[in-house]
């Protein structure tokens, strides 16, 4: 019996070694800097990462396409090493909810915007310009403009009349917008411009009226 169970024992299975630790995966590495382009119905975006000063260009039409674009533009720019960023308006047409949202899109990102040089940006085009942290209406090569314009037909916002004509619920929504947005009286005076818009001439104003009334922060990029 006791070779028997010398025998038993020295046939049971050898315990097995501890497993070796997995190895913690790798940092994401940073995305290859250049340049890429998002299009989206009217209009596309020009991503450009090819160095630490990151932009975004916006060109065509701002509505909920858009929206979808510059959510995926984002995400994209996350990976890429980036001391600043601006988003760069070449925009036409726009819807006004489109263009609040993308507006708070940026502000939580810490955006700058700028009006590229010679363009006018109109009022969906300005509520997305109002959202940057610095706010440059460029002077050179070409006067930037931007145009105080009718509020354009939106779902949220009503049918096209040559005048603003929204509610009280909507001109709320804008009040509040622009309070996020611009210090006072800046809001106020954005505010008052929107609501006066006519269709028969609209007003423009160029880099040193928007600097007086708060809504620019500067005429050079830095």
């Amino acid at each position: 019996m006791a070779a028997l169970a010398l025998l038993v024992v020295g046939c049971a299975t050898p315990t097995p070694p501890p497993a070796a630790p997995t190895p913690s995966p790798a940092p994401a590495a940073a995305a290859a800097p250049g340049l890429s382009t998002l299009p989206f119905e009217g209009g596309r975006l020009l991503l450009d990462t090819r160095s630490a000063a990151c932009s975004i260009t916006l060109q065509g039409e701002i509505h909920e396409g858009t929206v979808r674009r510059l959510h995926t533009g984002l995400q994209q720019l996350q990976g890429a090493r980036c001391s600043s960023r601006r988003l760069l308006l070449e925009a036409t047409a726009g819807k006004l909810g489109s263009a609040i949202t993308i507006g708070s899109m940026l502000r939580n990102r810490q955006f700058d915007t700028q009006v590229q040089p010679g363009r006018t940006c109109d009022t969906p085009c300005l509520l997305v310009f109002a959202a940057g942290t610095q706010r440059v209406l460029p002077l050179l090569p070409q006067p930037a403009l931007l145009a105080f314009t009718p509020l354009p037909p939106d779902l949220d916002f009503g049918p096209r009349t040559c005048h603003s004509q929204p509610n009280a619920a909507q001109k709320l929504t804008l009040a509040r917008y622009l309070n996020a947005m611009l210090p006072e009286p800046g809001s106020s005076n954005v505010l008052r411009q929107i609501m006066a818009a006519d269709c028969n001439g609209p007003t423009r104003i160029g880099a040193q009226q928007t600097l007086a009334m708060g809504l620019a922060t500067s005429t050079v990029a830095r």
